[in-house]
């Protein structure tokens, strides 16, 4: 142990680690239809993530050039706004960024969108009882 309270022990750590997973056993195993909805998340979930590059394709390089030449041909006053707004980064490293920036956007808002239609049967007053009585079981 050591002397600073903040710091846990090995031990702690391993019993909370312990705690935890026991606890959403337990929660798994009393609430009906928490594994399935588990289930059907990490399905809808993993498909969201493989449709993002389709839809936010990385750019190619004459994709870079087509919005570099597009840039160019902007007034001064223009292609000076744009490049403040990207903080004067190069278009090659810009782009891709933003390409990121979008796939994660999309993801995001698909996985909110599918928990909004798809709520879990584990609401946060269930959870507290459960825990409650978990807590009563696991202490004894």
């Amino acid at each position: 142990m050591t002397n600073n309270p903040g710091d846990q022990a090995p031990l702690t750590k391993h019993r909370q680690e312990d705690w935890d997973e026991t606890h959403e056993a337990y929660l798994l195993e009393h609430v009906p239809g928490l594994n399935d909805h588990y289930a059907a998340q990490q399905r809808a979930f993993l498909q969201i993530e493989e449709d993002a590059p389709a839809r936010h394709p990385d750019p190619t390089p004459e994709d870079i050039a087509a919005a570099a030449a597009a840039e160019a041909a902007l007034p001064s006053r223009k292609r000076t706004e744009a490049q403040l707004r990207r903080g004067f980064v190069p278009l090659a490293v810009h782009l891709p960024n933003e390409v990121k920036r979008s796939r994660k956007r999309f993801v995001q808002r698909h996985q909110r969108a599918w928990n909004r239609t798809n709520p879990t049967p584990l609401t946060w007053e269930l959870e507290r009882t459960l825990t409650a009585a978990f807590m009563r079981m696991y202490r004894q």
